[in-house]
């Protein structure tokens, strides 16, 4: 009797186990094969491409995991001078700029470093800057001097925003060594992708319509708040699982995947929601500056590149009338033709398909700003074009559809920009 009654027991355990059993071997099969992973749950998964997206590859790309997230309308505040800036927290100054105090007073023994711009400037601040200023100590006149770098420079910044920032920490006593530039992009793309749409002036900043009102339209207010909590837990997620072991489960890396790209369209449905929000809004001169008709978009576009030209001409005047030396770049992209071998993985990152602003007015724009930046060497500016940077080099250079760069790229940017700086004030007498 009790002899049945221990087999009976042990019959109902059994399929139990035979359940755990094979969920067990599943998900063994599942993380031995990600192929298999992929495949039961309709979803293409690729390893090696997670976990560099979430940041655990190899180290020199490994910095990409502490990069500060970039700020949009939420996080800045309106500035009378220099149209927004970040609120003054973590890397921020007390101005809302990255890098260190602009009046921060000269010293013998240390050289001060402007950097102009917009989010690729603070790309080469973030990821790049050591290798910037180990290039620059070969410069006879720094030789064993410490640096100081001040940022001048935040997404979506365009001329004549930097020209402003310098122009506006010149008049308070600010000291300047070196001036760089690393531009372009912004200049050429923004006026015409964010501005032209919404009738705002083109040598407004971007966005404008969204930042004249952010504050005062409850509609903007709430899209805002939304993208902001999506992208704080999207971080969050991202550092946990970078920072836990389960970073080396696939079924974890595909889990975490799944949800980063469903909130990344979240993001995108977001933004557009925005933007309409805003093109529906009606129009008053605070939000639109002086009105304008375009119809001929060539000469808008002329326009901007002209305007961008001058802005370096007086970023030169001023710079020497202060005793610094400046230096003017044009930022590689991928979307001018025939700077770059793109392969799939790269493409599938760093290339959109089907119709895209920013594609289409790099395609159309950089040619002018390559052009104007051969009138400014005439005109007496240490220009130098880096569209051509990358043409032999195969790795991934681009980490985004926009404009903007992995660690390497960042990393072959600052080398380029010493090794110009150094041959151009090679023969500057040392202090």
């Amino acid at each position: 009797m009790s002899s049945r009654r221990r087999r009976s027991r042990r019959d109902r355990r059994s399929p139990w186990r035979a359940t755990l059993l094979v969920l067990l071997l599943c998900l063994a099969a599942a993380e031995a094969s990600p192929w298999l992973l992929g495949w039961l749950i309709a979803q293409p998964y690729d390893r090696a491409a997670t976990l560099e997206a979430l940041g655990t590859t190899i180290p020199v790309d490994s910095t990409q995991a502490d990069r500060p997230a970039e700020e949009y309308l939420g996080d800045h505040y309106l500035h009378p001078y220099l149209g927004y800036v970040s609120v003054p927290l973590n890397d921020r100054n007390r101005f809302g700029l990255p890098g260190a105090d602009p009046l921060h007073p000269g010293a013998p023994d240390t050289v001060n470093v402007v950097l102009l711009g917009g989010s690729v400037a603070m790309g080469l601040h973030t990821f790049a800057e050591e290798r910037l200023l180990r290039g620059l100590q070969r410069v006879p006149a720094f030789r064993g001097k410490a640096f100081r770098v001040a940022v001048l420079a935040l997404g979506g910044y365009k001329q004549p925003q930097p020209l402003q920032a310098l122009s506006w920490f010149l008049a308070q006593g600010a000291h300047m060594d070196l001036v760089l530039a690393l531009d372009g992009f912004n200049d050429i793309v923004l006026p015409m992708c964010d501005n032209l749409p919404f009738g705002i002036h083109s040598n407004y900043p971007r966005h404008w319509n969204m930042y004249a009102r952010k504050r005062l339209d409850p509609k903007v207010q709430r899209i805002l708040a939304q993208r902001l909590a999506i992208s704080e837990h999207r971080d969050e997620r991202r550092h946990r699982l970078a920072a836990s072991q389960l970073r080396h489960s696939n079924i974890a890396l595909l889990l975490w995947r799944t949800r980063d790209q469903r909130d990344a369209a979240e993001l995108t449905e977001l933004e557009q929601r925005l933007r309409t929000t805003m093109e529906n809004a009606g129009a008053d001169l605070q939000v639109t500056g002086p009105v304008r008709t375009v119809t001929d978009t060539a000469a808008y576009r002329a326009e901007q590149a002209d305007l961008w030209m001058r802005s370096s001409m007086q970023v030169n005047a001023l710079a020497r009338a202060n005793g610094a030396a400046y230096f003017h770049f044009l930022q590689p992209n991928q979307y001018v033709p025939g700077s770059k071998p793109i392969g799939p993985k790269e493409a599938a990152v760093a290339l959109a398909e089907g119709p895209f602003c920013y594609r289409d007015a790099v395609e159309q724009g950089y040619p002018l700003l390559i052009e104007r930046g051969a009138r400014l060497k005439v005109a007496g500016v240490d220009f130098h074009d880096l569209t051509g940077l990358f043409r032999t080099e195969p790795r991934a250079m681009y980490s985004d559809q926009c404009c903007h760069f992995t660690t390497p790229g960042y990393l072959r940017i600052a080398e380029a920009m010493a090794e110009v700086v150094v041959e151009g004030l090679k023969s500057a007498p040392a202090d």
